[in-house]
């Protein structure tokens, strides 16, 4: 009985494995890449972190109270963000303001995003050739990566107080308060 036991054991072994590492190693026909970006919130807080090896092209509004975010290269609901249209995977909707945070991380590539929301915004633009606009709100950037070919915009609004912080050469304008480049 021991002798048959092993060799049954020993015949479907490679069998199991198989049948695990197929669905590993297999891509459906009709299988997508990843999202460029995931959105989560958690109460008033968004972050956004957009995948390594795409260029993200982000924007980031207000539509109908709710704060809506739009990457060129996919955009993934994560907990607290929905996708509103099942059909587009470029959109979610992170609920209604008030966001009190909106932490944006962009990696690499020549990334950009625009954010037209009175939202207090922090922007890690990582490497690449990267344009940053903020809205409304405190907002805080960093564009410091080496490359001297980063555009940094601010916005306009009163009240605020925004800081940039980049390499010499990269263009950071005056709507940023505080600006500072080594």
């Amino acid at each position: 009985m021991k002798i048959e036991r092993n060799t049954l054991m020993r015949a479907a072994a490679p069998a199991l494995v198989t049948g695990l590492l197929v669905p590993v190693f297999a891509t459906p026909a009709g299988a997508q890449e990843p999202p460029g970006s995931t959105a989560v919130r958690f109460s008033g807080s968004v972050q956004l972190s957009a995948r390594w090896g795409v260029p993200n092209a982000v924007t980031v509004r207000v539509e109908n109270g709710n704060l809506i975010i739009t990457d060129s290269a996919g955009v993934a609901p994560g907990p607290g963000c929905s996708r509103p249209n099942p059909n587009d995977s470029t959109l979610v909707n992170c609920g209604p303001l008030p966001v009190t945070r909106l932490n944006v991380a962009l990696r690499d590539q020549g990334d950009s995003i625009f954010v037209d929301a009175p939202v207090n915004t922090s922007v890690d633009a990582g490497t690449g050739d990267d344009t940053v606009r903020t809205g409304s709100g405190n907002d805080s950037v960093n564009v410091r990566d080496g490359n001297p070919r980063d555009t940094v915009d601010c916005g306009e609004a009163p009240g605020d107080f925004d800081r940039a912080i980049g390499d010499p050469g990269d263009g950071i304008v005056a709507t940023c308060e505080q600006r500072a480049t080594f």
